[in-house]
């Protein structure tokens, strides 16, 4: 189905642009939307002194711009919803866009840059708005979170029946039966984990070591192929949590909570995951076996 389906959300309040369904009622209809495609892209150039053109320097994807131009649908109690409107576009608040075209959905943060009333001759006519938002970080994120554990255990088989140290009397035909719901299963041990990222620009990573087991020393993740590896020199003890972002806005190393961006390695680098197959390894210089790793990711797009 081709169509624009649009959500903002500011300070707890919501209004839903787009084509009404069945069962689920938008309040305004687009009549315009521009910004959803792609965001301006900044070249920095040299001059050649000897010869043609020019050198590229680098690319910088400028913030997104969007523009909404819409209908509100209830042409009834105008005043009470001219002040809803108003109360929700707070520029002190900064809001999320969730976007759906054409059976895509992607959402991105932004902060108002302006919106106004369009003028009419018949204060009767229905309310339309021009709305105007900037999103400083201009890549659409997909509305998943993915993640996963690195040391997890994985289910086997199910057992109805279950070893005790006594003997018990049970009738037939039920003999050797107990409680269901015994699962037998392992530990995965191998230390590598495979990362899909289908974005269209790397993203950045959220690690999440915890000494579930006892003590480690000084744990770490490289991805495999680049040989880039994040290393954070602490002792941890059992139920100690450490979090590494490695998001380029939000670069985070914290010790149950507590910041500890000191005790990175200085060979460490705050890797990304490319576009397409990463490959990531976890370890430690003591009690590797003793860690849980949760790794989560959300890919990045360039438009929807």
């Amino acid at each position: 189905m081709n169509f624009i389906d649009v959500l903002l959300e500011c300070n707890g309040k919501s209004l839903r642009f787009g084509k009404s369904v069945i069962g689920e009622k938008r309040e305004f209809g687009i009549t315009k939307i521009t910004g959803l495609e792609s965001s301006d892209l900044e070249v920095s150039t040299t001059d050649n002194a000897l010869v043609d053109g020019s050198t590229v320097d680098g690319k910088r994807i400028k913030n997104r711009p969007v523009h909404i131009e819409a209908t509100f649908r209830d042409d009834k109690n105008n005043e009470a919803n001219r002040q809803r409107i108003i109360k929700f576009f707070n520029p002190k608040y900064a809001g999320k866009m969730t976007v759906t075209h054409s059976g895509v959905t992607r959402n991105i943060e932004y902060e108002l840059e302006g919106w106004k009333f369009v003028a009419s001759a018949n204060v009767h006519n229905q309310l339309a708005i021009v709305v105007d938002l900037m999103c400083p970080d201009p890549f659409l994120k997909n509305i998943d979170n993915f993640g996963r554990n690195m040391a997890e255990i994985s289910k086997q088989l199910t057992f109805p029946w279950r070893v005790v140290k006594q003997k018990v009397q049970v009738p037939a035909p039920y003999k050797g039966l107990a409680l269901p719901g015994q699962i037998a299963g392992y530990r995965t041990l191998s230390k590598e984990v495979f990362l899909p990222n289908d974005g269209d620009v790397a993203c950045g990573l959220q690690i999440q070591f915890t000494a579930k087991r006892g003590s480690v020393k000084n744990p770490k993740i490289t991805l495999l192929g680049t040989g880039q590896f994040f290393r954070v020199k602490v002792d941890m003890q059992k139920g100690d949590v450490l979090l590494v972002d490695t998001n380029n806005r939000h670069q985070v190393v914290e010790l149950n909570g507590v910041n500890t961006y000191q005790k990175i390695d200085r060979l460490s680098e705050p890797f990304e995951l490319a576009v397409g197959s990463n490959y990531l390894e976890y370890d430690a210089d003591e009690n590797y076996s003793n860690l849980d790793v949760r790794l989560f990711y959300t890919p990045l797009y360039l438009g929807v």
